[in-house]
């Protein structure tokens, strides 16, 4: 996998896109029926088809995939969807981290950058008509070199076979590229696939093995300067810097520069300018978080439920696409509650969650006569490159944005914050590159955290145990206030979807339900956290259900079965997970005496469904995780292994957040200053876990965040089924020890 090449060179899209659209799923080929300028240069040149393909006369293949590489495997995915349709040789296909460019929007965002786990499904259709278009221009291409018809030749690994003679995509290239794009290239039977599906290494494995992959933190270059931060406790706070001239005359210090919440130390080695960095305090005189602690965060939560005029959420039916939308309503919703013959209610609360990623944040930048180039572990590239224009004053095509493979994001590295740091650090030494490095401290102290939330639920249950209606409030900080996002498109005037989807699951068969959102004023920074709403709203919203099995008296899988209409596929999961542990229909509670239980829980959103059961022992305050099982369904799989490890390492991160994930607050700021304060799982932690990874359609689902969410209800109703305490507070070590 190559490296951007750090120029500030904008490279030209020509006809990308022209007439139809990225936004509208076009090919990212060029326009249709236009014709590409071949790059033939001196013959040894590669020949661009579009902005993300190029073909080297050797018949070497490079692709730029547009989307960010933390881990997940999306480059490599990608790079089998373009290689499939193609008819590449797949072993010499070469990846290329992407740099910003609106060529590289996502189709479903109309935007580049990774996150929501879409970047598969969102590029799944474009890049294969890359491919495929591609394709159709080289046998095109040979076959008028041959004299032949297209009809009678064939492509595979890079060659083209049925004429007189047997060509190289590498020798038709450059005659291919000039002509016209084909506006509806033939796609394959997607029974025929070979590359999508198969398993070999992935494509970045030998420079992250061998240590030469560029991650956000090796960016380096001749006489560059690193600058360490002196931060506020909120980037908004009001403060006066003292020790900044006995800081600039220490060794090495080349400046001392005012940034977004706090100073910059520029030096010419890390451990200078963090030696300067440390002489430097804040004397804050306003801070809109000031005093803030956990006692006024969960009691301004709980006020809001009686003071806040809540914001009602749709029902949503999540299951196919676009998702159908119903309002409730409420007075019919309340009044069947008032009328049922049983009703049961249940309070929960999740804490504040750090991203906690094994990189630091980081982001260099360097601003030249020539323009602005920014460089770093970047998942919203577009809106980076915008920001550094508006903060230099550059028109946007003197702004060049290259994008480093991320050490994880988890939706933390789609902030901007730290980018419009960097680039205020490199305004003052013009013509030098500054890395911004974060101590591991800043990192916790100034992350963007998934909100703190408290819900209140109630459920009516008729004569027979089944629900007749719910309805489930939820309290805490909107993440799309705090970042001044719009509306999503259809949601205009309700509760903002981060906080309040699927707080009661579209999918299942409840006659009534309602949800409603009492928004906190509160101004501490927070942003998306791996699964968005489903980190929060899963636990809220399986673990209700997993309740109201008790109450009724039924076994908690055959409960959930029987409001499952129409949904095939989460039936599916679910089954096969109960199954992988074990599971025997039984009362709830039946494990108590011996002091082992299992529980269950499932998530799903557009074309992918998880079910996670757990099997544990409880005995006293003593919490063993036994075993975990889960089920998966994404439909058309592009790359197994690494949609198996997406799966595995999801619950892997969703146990610590289950388990341990929680960030403390006192006198306006986070008490957690490193691991040591946020414990992490270690091997020793680690259950066995099992995932059985189902084949549900042709077309791809979402993988990268499906099964974190999941963990928490599944291992917290795996304890009450134990005859352990109903946990309705995360993480599960404030009640048991693990």
């Amino acid at each position: 996998m190559t490296q951007p090449s750090g120029s500030l060179v904008n490279l030209s899209r020509r006809h990308v896109l022209a007439g139809l659209g990225v936004g509208a799923g076009g090919l990212l080929l060029g326009s249709a029926g236009a014709a590409w300028a071949a790059t033939v240069g001196d013959g040894t040149d590669p020949v661009q088809f579009g902005p993300m393909l190029a073909i080297a006369p050797d018949g070497a293949v490079r692709v730029v995939v547009p989307t960010s590489e933390m881990g997940q495997g999306t480059q490599e995915a990608l790079a089998r969807i373009v290689a499939e349709e193609l008819d590449c040789d797949f072993a010499r296909l070469v990846v290329q981290l992407p740099w910003a460019d609106p060529a590289f929007s996502n189709p479903f965002a109309r935007r580049q950058l990774t996150a929501n786990s879409m970047s598969v499904t969102g590029y799944y259709g474009a890049l294969r008509k890359l491919g495929a278009g591609a394709r159709a221009m080289l046998l095109q291409a040979a076959a008028a070199r041959l004299a032949v018809s297209v009809e009678s030749l064939s492509a595979r690994a890079g060659r083209i076979t049925g004429g007189a003679r047997e060509l190289t995509f590498g020798e038709v290239a450059a005659d291919a590229a000039r002509l016209p794009v084909p506006t509806e290239p033939k796609l394959k039977d997607p029974a025929s696939f070979g590359v999508i599906g198969g398993k070999t290494p992935r494509k970045d494995l030998r420079a992250k093995v061998t240590g030469t992959a560029t991650f956000g933190i090796d960016v380096a270059e001749p006489g560059m300067l690193v600058a360490a931060l002196v931060l506020a406790p909120h980037p908004e706070a009001r403060f006066t810097a003292k020790g900044l001239d006995d800081a600039r005359k220490l060794p090495g210090v080349f400046a001392a520069a005012p940034v977004k919440g706090g100073v910059a130390i520029l030096a010419d080695r890390f451990w200078r300018a963090h030696k300067a960095a440390q002489g430097v305090s804040l004397e804050v005189s306003a801070s809109s978080i000031a005093g803030l602690s956990d006692e006024s965060l969960r009691a301004g939560m709980q006020a809001a439920f009686d003071a806040v005029e809540p914001a009602p959420f749709p029902n949503i039916e999540a299951a196919g696409f676009p998702p159908k939308l119903q309002r409730a309503d409420k007075p019919q919703v309340l009044a069947t509650l008032a009328a049922a013959p049983r009703k049961v209610e249940a309070t929960y609360e999740v804490p504040h969650l750090a991203h906690a990623t094994m990189e630091p944040i980081c982001c260099s930048a360097k601003l030249t006569e020539d323009g602005l180039l920014i460089r770093g572990p970047l998942q919203d590239p577009a809106l980076s490159r915008e920001l550094g224009a508006k903060l230099t004053g550059l028109p946007l095509d003197k702004v060049r944005v290259e994008v480093t493979f991320l050490g994880g994001g988890f939706g933390r590295k789609w902030g901007t914050d730290f980018v419009g740091i960097a680039v205020q650090a490199a305004q003052a030494a013009p013509g030098r590159l500054v890395k911004t490095v974060w101590t591991r401290e800043q990192d916790f102290a100034m992350d963007q955290f998934r909100p703190a939330f408290a819900v209140r639920s109630v459920a009516g249950l008729d004569d027979k145990g089944r629900p007749v209606a719910i309805h489930s409030r939820i309290a805490g900080e909107s993440i799309a206030a705090y970042h001044r996002k719009p509306a999503i498109p259809g949601f205009e005037g309700m509760a903002d979807a981060n906080s309040a989807a699927q707080l009661i699951y579209g999918a299942y068969a409840v006659p009534q339900k309602l949800i409603e959102y009492h928004k906190t004023d509160l101004d501490l920074p927070v942003g998306f956290w791996r699964s968005v709403t489903m980190s929060q709203n899963a636990f809220f919203a399986e673990s209700f259900v997993d309740e109201l099995a008790f109450a009724a008296g039924h076994d908690q899988l055959a409960f959930r079965l029987a409001m499952l209409e129409g949904q095939p596929r989460v039936r599916a999961v679910l089954e096969k997970a109960a199954a992988m542990i074990g599971w025997q229909a039984r009362k709830p509670g039946a494990g108590k005496k011996a002091g082992k239980g299992r529980g269950i829980a499932f998530s799903y959103s557009d074309n992918s469904f998880c079910a996670i059961a757990a099997e544990v022992t409880v005995k006293g305050k003593a919490l063993t995780i036994d075993r975990m099982a889960c089920a998966f369904d994404c439909g058309l799989m592009i790359d197994p292994v690494s949609t198996e490890g997406q799966i595995s390492g999801g619950i892997v991160f969703g146990l610590q957040a289950a388990l341990w994930g929680e960030v403390h607050f006192e006198g306006g700021r986070p008490t957690a200053e490193n691991f040591g304060d946020y414990r992490m799982p270690l091997l020793a932690d680690i259950p066995p876990i099992d995932v059985a990874l189902i084949p549900g359609g042709t077309r791809p689902g979402p993988v990268g965040e499906a099964s974190t969410p999941v963990v928490a209800p599944a291992l917290c109703n795996a304890i009450a089924d134990a005859g352990g305490p109903r946990i309705r507070a995360l993480p599960i070590a404030r009640t048991l020890e693990i």
